[in-house]
């Protein structure tokens, strides 16, 4: 009997951090995948365990026994499959069930009343413990460093192989296996037919949802080329036909990272194409950095189309493959390290005509990468009359816009003069926009340039309109610095804004129209 109770500590633990792990990836695609979303998800975990350990404390008032724990874990099977219920249909009703109200209430069932019967299970185990081996001292300590381990484990196994291998949904259901396989066979032993039968259909579902697993299946106008998951958040490369254009695109947790029009190899974002258009007062041969790559429109119109040697930074490998094998990165010739942004600026023994920071994570932006200290460790790689364009939302009023207005502040703080452009030349509103922050020491020669993007009125020129400062900037604004890393809290509002707009015109498009689900 020790042995199993320990036994079930340990699978207690890894449960709770199996779902803990897998629980802010579900909800991502919504929520989106920042630090706030981590740290409600963490809060409910924390907050329901502490909640659970609380129960058990009062559950172990009375002697309880091996019979009670079982029912606890077969309760909470079934809890998460109910959560995993809605989980599905949220990825393939009929109805409009993408909601930020309808993920929590998944994450309800598949993370905070399960953490609450998985706590109250622990000093439960330690009252039946203590009333059968009366004479093993410290057994409360033993129980909760097993408890401990078995998360430590379980977070290591579902964060770098559950899920990227079986994808989240079927995550969940191997939870919700490994927590009612022993009451099953507990319940047969003892012959409780109820629970037999309630634990067994359950069982059953959940082999059976494993097995069936619906595919994603293409049509005349949508292909999905690529489609995982991991503990850094979900990625989805896709071709889709509208009314207007043949597209590839690159999503991270359901939000753009690249557009790519399929027949003139541009990128469909304008933004894009005004970097390019900024880096042609350079001449050919000159060199230009890309820091953070995502599909790699930036890096490869900037050499196809100006001759530049180009270096390119990216941290996360999955988005350098990708890159690579669907957005023709490869024949692009562009020189990629998968390397953290600042420390390849810090190490990096090379400078730079062209500098560009387009750092996006989804719809976040680090603070790390945006910091005083930063700009001051790109200043060292920066060549004499060169120039470094930052990508940021459109947001420059207004509560969302307190983001773009530290951006402007940190970098005059970091001796730099500033300008702002509107990368959709005033055509659309904040929210449909990107701005480009342009910041340099020496007045750019904005006339040499000699590429200009055309747009509805003809040539636009970037010196022509570039957006004074003082029009901008306020006095609510921050020094975003390596001690104070706030930008992504500060940003929220816009990064809020953003996230219902992909889910508007991406996320519940694909789905109703091409059946796409939100999670694997």
């Amino acid at each position: 009997m020790r042995n199993k109770l320990l036994f079930l500590a340990f699978l207690e633990g890894a449960l709770v951090m199996l779902l803990e792990t897998a629980a802010p990836i579900v909800v991502a695609p919504v929520l989106g995948h920042s630090v706030i979303v981590w740290s409600i998800v963490l809060s409910l975990s924390v907050g329901a365990l502490a909640l659970g350990y609380f129960l058990g404390g009062f559950l172990s008032k009375k002697d309880r026994t091996y019979d009670f724990l079982m029912r606890l874990f077969s309760a909470n099977a079934l809890i998460i499959m109910i959560g995993w219920v809605l989980l599905h249909m949220q990825n393939f009703s009929e109805q409009d069930l993408v909601t930020g109200t309808f993920s929590y209430l998944i994450l309800a069932l598949v993370l905070f009343f399960p953490s609450i019967f998985f706590g109250a299970s622990t000093p439960v185990i330690v009252q039946i413990l203590n009333s059968t081996v009366s004479n093993e001292k410290g057994i409360a300590g033993k129980v909760f460093s097993i408890s401990t381990i078995g998360g430590i484990i379980s977070s290591l196994v579902t964060g770098y192989f559950l899920i990227d291998s079986l994808g989240l949904s079927h995550t969940l259901l191997v939870g919700t296996i490994l927590c009612v396989l022993l009451p099953v066979f507990h319940f047969l032993k003892s012959k409780n037919f109820p629970f037999i039968a309630v634990s067994g259909v359950n069982l059953l579902f959940a082999f059976y949802f494993i097995i069936a697993n619906p595919q994603i299946l293409d049509s005349d106008k949508f292909k999905v080329l690529h489609f995982s998951e991991g503990i850094s958040g979900q990625l989805l490369v896709a071709d889709f036909k509208d009314e207007k254009q043949n597209t590839r695109i690159l999503l991270i947790n359901r939000m753009g990272q690249t557009s790519y029009n399929l027949e003139s190899n541009f990128s469909n974002w304008t933004y894009v194409n005004f970097m390019t258009s900024a880096a042609s007062m350079y001449p050919q041969g000159s060199k230009t950095l890309v820091l953070g790559l995502g599909g790699g429109n930036v890096p490869r119109q900037i050499k196809h189309y100006l001759g530049h040697q180009v270096d390119a930074v990216e941290l996360d490998n999955r988005i350098i493959a990708l890159s690579e094998e669907y957005f023709d990165q490869l024949n692009a010739r562009v020189n990629t390290y998968d390397d953290d942004a600042r420390r390849f600026v810090k190490t990096c023994e090379d400078t730079y005509d062209f500098i560009v920071l387009d750092i996006f994570n989804g719809e976040i932006m680090p603070s790390h990468g945006l910091s005083l200290e930063a700009f001051e460790d790109i200043k060292t790689v920066l060549k004499p009359g060169g120039l470094i364009a930052i990508n940021f939302n459109g947001f420059v009023t207004g509560k969302e816009g307190i983001g773009g207005r530290s951006v402007i502040k940190t970098l005059k703080e970091a001796g730099f003069k500033v300008d702002a452009f509107d990368a959709s030349a005033g055509q659309n509103k904040e929210s449909e926009r990107n701005m480009i922050y342009f910041a340099y020491l020496d007045t750019p020669k904005w006339a040499e340039c000699k590429v200009h993007t055309n747009m509805a009125g003809g040539e636009y020129k970037i010196g022509e309109h570039l957006m004074p400062i003082s029009e901008i900037s306020k006095g609510d604004a921050f020094v975003i610095t390596d001690d104070r890393p706030i930008m992504e809290y500060i940003n929220r509002y816009a990064a809020e804004s953003w996230r219902k707009q992909y889910l508007s015109d991406y996320t519940k498009k694909f789905r109703k129209e091409f059946g796409l689900p939100l999670v694997k």
